[in-house]
């Protein structure tokens, strides 16, 4: 066994572990997307809102983090890592589902693509004032955030998870 195939193993392994199963149920996993989503956008309230200390902004920003860390480990438990494990480490059901997962992240991703291009005309065709620049960094940091987490977001999701 390679070194490579060992890590996928040993993490496919962790994934598994029993003392996650409190987070495998349905509601508990949809808790926890909802929590990252609260997450998500007290990052963005964040730069918006709080653009001027950088004290500040770097203290509850590390914590964001801290949280954020946590929850999308917490996500990729409660899916025992269908959405990120090597083929060999799935079964026939869990590529199936990953399929299935990928394919919708997808849909929800353009659609999200879509809206804020749709903003962004919309505010060109209004000529509105140029935003601040904390908007800019929330509405380019959260979008490619949430590219990243929107696979485990929609696998824990998933009934058949």
């Amino acid at each position: 066994m390679t070194d490579r195939e060992e890590r996928s193993y040993r993490r496919a392994q962790l994934l598994d572990d029993p003392r996650f199963e409190r987070f495998r149920p349905l509601p508990a996993r949809r808790r926890l997307v909802g929590a990252l989503t609260a997450l998500l956008a007290a990052e963005a309230a964040l730069f918006i809102l709080l653009p001027g200390n950088p004290v500040v902004l770097l203290v509850i920003a590390v914590v964001l983090t801290a949280a954020c860390v946590l929850c999308i480990g917490l996500l990729k438990a409660s899916t025992r890592g269908v959405e990120e494990l090597p083929e060999r480490n799935l079964d026939e059901y869990q590529w199936q589902l990953r399929g299935e997962v990928y394919a919708r992240a997808y849909r929800i991703g353009q659609a999200l693509l879509l809206a804020e291009l749709v903003a962004v005309g919309g505010w060109l065709a209004f000529d509105l004032p140029s935003p601040g620049r904390g908007v800019v960094i929330a509405a380019l940091l959260i979008p490619f955030q949430l590219a990243v987490v929107l696979p485990t977001m929609v696998a824990a999701w998933h009934r058949r998870v």
